[in-house]
C-alpha cells in the first residue's frame, strides 16, 4: 500500500513539473511574439493615442496595441544625425507579432492630431464626451493610415515596432532592437519636409474611434 502511495505522489510531481514546464515555454515563445513600440513624431502638431492592429484584424481602439502619445511639452527628445532634435515616445505596449518577422506586415494605424492644445485641454473640451460623440474632440483630429511595418537589419531578433509620423502625413514603421531604435536620418526626413495645406492635419481623417464603444466597468 505504501509502495502504490509512493507512486501516485510521484506521478502527481511529475505532472506538476511538466505542468510548470509547458507554462514556461509558452511564456516563452509569448516573449518572443511581444513587441513594444516607439513612435517618432516629425510633425509641428501633437500626437495623441496613437493605436494599431493588423489590416485584416477587426479595430477597436480599446483592444489595440498602443503606440502612445507624443506630446512636445513632455516628451522624450533624441538627436537625428545632423543635430536636430525629434520628439518620440518609447516603451508603450503591446503588439502580438503572430508572422514571421522577416516579412513586412501591414497594419493601420490611428492616431489625434491636436493642433491646439488650449481648446484640447481646456474648457472647450469640459463637456466632450469621447464615447457619445462622432466629432474628434476640440483642436483636434482623428486620423488613420495603412502602413507596412518593414523587417529589421541586422541579426539581433527586433524587439520592438518603430513608427515614424512626417510632416507630408506620411506614416513609416520598421522593426528595431533597444540597441538600434533611433530617429529617420535629416535626408529621409527632408524628403517628407512638406506640410499639408492649411486646415489638413494627415491624408485621411476619420470619426472619432471611441464613438459609440462602452466603457469598460473600473475596477479597483
Amino acid at each position: 500500500m505504501k509502495k502504490l502511495t509512493s507512486i501516485v505522489v510521484l506521478i502527481f510531481i511529475l505532472a506538476g513539473c511538466n505542468s510548470r514546464e509547458k507554462e514556461e515555454r509558452l511564456q516563452q515563445a509569448l516573449s518572443e511574439k511581444t513587441f513594444t513600440t516607439t513612435s517618432y513624431n516629425y510633425t509641428p502638431y501633437d500626437i495623441y493615442s496613437i493605436a494599431f492592429k493588423g489590416i485584416s484584424l477587426p479595430f477597436n481602439i480599446d483592444e489595440a496595441p498602443s503606440g502612445g502619445s507624443i506630446f512636445f511639452r513632455d516628451a522624450s527628445e533624441a538627436n537625428m544625425d545632423n543635430g536636430e532634435k525629434v520628439s518620440f515616445s518609447s516603451g508603450n505596449c503591446c503588439f502580438i507579432w503572430d508572422g514571421p518577422v522577416d516579412k513586412p506586415l501591414r497594419v493601420r494605424v490611428v492616431w489625434s492630431v491636436v493642433f491646439d492644445t488650449s481648446y484640447h485641454d481646456g474648457k472647450s473640451s469640459a463637456d466632450y464626451d469621447e464615447r457619445t460623440s462622432r466629432q474628434s474632440s476640440p483642436g483636434s483630429r482623428w486620423c488613420q493610415a495603412t502602413v507596412d511595418i518593414l523587417p529589421a537589419k541586422g541579426p539581433e531578433r527586433p524587439s520592438i515596432v518603430l513608427f515614424h509620423f512626417l510632416a507630408d502625413g506620411t506614416v513609416q514603421a520598421h522593426l528595431g532592437t533597444f540597441k538600434t531604435q533611433s530617429p529617420l536620418t535629416a535626408e529621409q526626413v527632408k524628403r517628407h519636409a512638406t506640410r499639408l495645406p492649411q486646415g489638413q492635419f494627415c491624408k485621411q481623417e476619420i470619426e472619432n474611434p471611441f464613438f459609440g464603444i462602452p466603457r469598460k466597468p473600473h475596477r479597483e
